[in-house]
């Protein structure tokens, strides 16, 4: 339970039970029972159900049993039916029981008043059940006993019990669990102007009760929802209490704008209870509006908060862009990681800063994410920086809709890619290049080879040269492994200056190299490579008379046939040049051998 400290012990909250009940039904009884009939205003069972719905069920039979103690001392003071005063309290207090555990199962008491299924479920079970089932209970028993009209009975039980109950309990309900915002008291003045804005309900509506020439029962509705705006729950459960309150005392002294009804009292506290469920359904609701919009508001300015202090500390950029891609907001690391102040990109397009080719797939990605705005997109792009180099970053992209579906925003965190984009670059090299030449390897010079022997296949020619160096072994015997490994760079860098740009060199074997000569027929590939054949012979390792021959074999890429073929073809004629007597070049005519 969360009521105040001196309500928690175990013995005072039963007496304040029992007394409260006591009191406010000797009221009911004694000002608002009609002649003959039932009491028409039961304001006695709003604290209990507050304390039931608020305690421990085995804290139940302690408060029920002080409740019924406080119903017999009532209808034995004051009640013309004390005789059947046992009947009358146990129709009351199950009614209260009841009350208390719908509350209980439909949440009401954790949500209490903060929405509208939780008003309405509310007025379900503590304004319409709960009296309900009471009155036709008292109506079945007690029509055994006294002459009443059974549904004139049920009527008056209803209407009296469920405005009682949705008068009382609410503002009981609060208090019970602490649940009544104080910040309108914390703040400066607080205290005063919730203290005006009730006096505001009470002064109005005494003006407006305690005359009977003019129908001003729109009037109190003002000062109501000042109140509700100033006090949220509080001020709309107090404010329809206050209002209850002094216009039923009017209305039993027969005073108010009720008497302009035609009909008895009867008529006129009907029409009573009728006007206060109106101001209910009408201040509660904006209550709980005002509730959900300050914990969204709180809810905005933590996620703010925290979205300012990732954006001020992160070492990503984060971007807030227009639906159209201008940018709104920029974090401060741009000036860091792309060397730009952020009050100067602060309403450019982001696009600008994108590297031309990249920047259609980058807007497509922007697009896409428009239409889809619960996902987040990611791409890789190079953008230029300020001092116009290019690096490259990732955008992880998501936008923002409204309650109506309409993208408000996008945000973009940016990452840096420059670090990884290296250590590709670097592992691609790895796995496709020769460690010791920076040729091609085996591997990617035959991938080269097949999208050569593809191009083949739509007329453009290509040929193939494998070459050897010769007496290779002899070289490393003599002069070493290292003069060795000379002798392989001095060819390597022959043929990267020999061969054309759009040619392909690699070293596909330990002194065995591969020139692809890319839209070139055999005829016209071969004496290019006797020209590099004669190159080769003219030079000399660095610091020694050291000369290294080649032979080389050529096949053309005929688009009838696999890549295998065409290796085995120029195989076999660098094998015919070696036979020849080395330091020559042969041509494959026919990939099919022979």
């Amino acid at each position: 339970m969360r009521f105040p400290p001196s309500l928690r012990t175990p013995a005072t909250l039963p007496a304040v039970i029992a007394l409260s009940y006591a009191l406010l039904a000797a009221v009911a009884i004694v000002l608002t029972r009609r002649s003959g009939g039932i009491a028409l205003m039961w304001l006695a069972n709003g604290p209990l159900i507050a304390a039931l719905a608020t305690a421990r069920y085995r804290r139940w039979p302690v408060l029920v049993g002080a409740a019924m103690l406080g119903s017999m001392a009532a209808s034995i003071a004051v009640s013309p039916f004390s005789s059947v005063g046992p009947i009358f309290a146990s129709a009351n207090i199950g009614e209260a029981a009841l009350a208390a555990w719908l509350i209980r199962y439909f949440a009401v008491d954790r949500s209490l008043f903060t929405s509208a299924p939780s008003i309405g479920l509310f007025v379900l079970g503590a304004v319409v059940a709960a009296p309900l089932a009471s009155g036709i209970f008292a109506m079945t028993t007690l029509g055994m006993l006294l002459p009443l009209d059974p549904l004139a009975t049920l009527f008056d039980w209803q209407l009296g019990h469920g405005i009682g109950n949705l008068i009382a309990a609410p503002l009981a309900l609060l208090f019970a669990r602490s649940r009544i915002s104080g910040h309108f008291l914390r703040a400066r003045h607080g205290a005063w102007r919730a203290s005006g804005c009730l006096l505001l309900v009470a002064g109005t509506t005494v003006a407006v009760f305690y005359q009977s020439s003019l129908p001003l029962l729109f009037l109190p509705l003002a000062p109501l929802l000042v109140a509700t705006f100033s006090m949220q729950r509080f001020g709309a459960a107090g404010g329809v209490l206050i209002i209850g309150l002094i216009g039923g005392v009017a209305t039993l002294g027969g005073s108010g704008p009720m008497m302009l009804i035609h009909g008895g009292q009867e008529i006129h506290l009907q029409f009573l209870q009728f006007y206060l469920a109106v101001l209910f359904l009408t201040a509660m609701p904006v209550a709980a509006t005002l509730w959900q919009r300050d914990r969204l508001t709180l809810a905005l300015r933590e996620s703010e908060a925290r979205y300012r202090l990732l954006a001020d500390n992160a070492t990503d950029i984060m971007l807030t862009l227009e639906p159209d891609g201008t940018i709104r907001f920029v974090s401060a690391s741009v000036l860091e990681l792309g060397l730009f102040s952020p009050d100067t990109l602060i309403g450019t397009n982001a696009a600008a800063l994108v590297y031309e080719p990249d920047r259609a797939r980058v807007s497509a990605v922007h697009v896409t994410a428009l239409k889809a705005p619960d996902r987040t997109f990611t791409v890789e792009y190079r953008a230029t920086r300020a001092d116009g180099s290019l690096g490259w970053f990732e955008a992880n992209t998501r936008a923002v809709s409204g309650a109506d579906g309409t993208v408000g925003a996008v945000v973009s965190v940016l990452r840096v890619l420059d670090g990884r984009k290296e250590r590709e670059a670097e592992l691609e090299r790895a796995a496709t290049t020769d460690p010791l030449t920076g040729l091609l390897n085996r591997t990617a010079f035959r991938r080269a080879a097949a999208e050569a022997m593809a191009a083949a296949r739509h007329g453009i020619p290509s040929t193939l040269a494998l070459l050897d160096l010769d007496h290779f072994k002899a070289i490393n015997d003599t002069y070493g492994h290292a003069v060795g490994d000379k002798a392989l760079l001095m060819v390597a860098d022959l043929l990267r200056d020999r061969v054309r740009a759009g040619d392909v060199v690699g070293r596909v074997g330990g002194e065995e190299f591969a020139v692809l000569f890319s839209g070139l027929s055999q005829t016209a590939a071969a004496p290019v490579c006797d020209r590099i054949r004669v190159a080769l012979g003219e030079q000399r390792l660095p610091g020694g008379d050291i000369g290294v021959t080649m032979s080389a074999g050529l096949a053309e890429l005929c688009p009838g046939f696999g890549l295998e073929p065409i290796f085995e073809a120029a195989d076999r004629a660098l094998y015919r040049a070696k036979a020849a007597g080395r330091n020559r070049i042969a041509v494959e005519s026919d990939p099919r051998g022979g």
